[in-house]
């Protein structure tokens, strides 16, 4: 059976970073939510560099049909039924439980990376309108839920305040125990 495992937390947890670094590194396929919405946002001609337009779309795209956002978003990832995927930026509880469905049989799991506010501000502004940014998706309508609910229904939940490789290494051993053991697993990061 194949492993699908989700990413989520708040803009400056470092989820895109460690979930781009474990796909690297196990050789699996990563769908990224941004990357589709990027793409779908130069097709209708918008600024896909900003995250008001992304998280807007986003917003409207879960609305309209968010068993179907999710099954673009894999198929863009390369989701194949019988290979192990990472997903990054899982951002509504019902997002996961359509991921959930549409990769059942494969097992799925999720890992919320948890930072505090000063942390994650800190990690935002070098950003082109990095301060911008993170004021504007701290009040946008989904932070609430992405901050509240999702951790209730994470498999697990990472303190993503320290350093990239502790974090990359914490996430590594919840991997481990959902593997099949047929799987391996890298001990060491190997792309830094």
């Amino acid at each position: 059976m194949s492993l699908v495992v989700s990413f989520a937390g708040q803009i400056g947890s470092g989820k895109s970073s460690v979930s781009q670094s474990i796909a690297t590194e196990m050789g699996w396929p990563c769908a990224v939510f941004s990357n589709y919405l990027r793409q779908i946002a130069k097709e209708q001609g918008k600024d896909s560099n900003s995250r008001e337009i992304l998280q807007d779309l986003g917003q409207t795209l879960v609305k309209a049909d968010s068993r179907e956002f999710c099954r673009a978003v894999l198929l863009d990832g390369g989701f194949s039924k019988d290979a192990n995927m990472l997903v990054d930026g899982v951002r509504h509880v019902n997002i996961q439980l359509d991921i959930e469905t549409l990769v059942a049989p494969a097992s799925c799991k999720l890992i919320y990376l948890s930072a505090g506010n000063a942390e994650r501000f800190t990690r935002v502004t070098h950003r082109l309108d990095g301060p911008r940014d993170f004021e504007r998706a701290e009040s946008h309508i989904v932070e609430s839920e992405l901050r509240d609910e999702l951790p209730a229904i994470a498999d697990v939940i990472i303190d993503a305040e320290r350093d990239l490789h502790t974090v990359i290494a914490e996430c590594r051993l919840p991997l481990r125990k959902w593997l099949p053991p047929s799987s391996t697993l890298s001990t060491t990061c190997t792309h830094f």
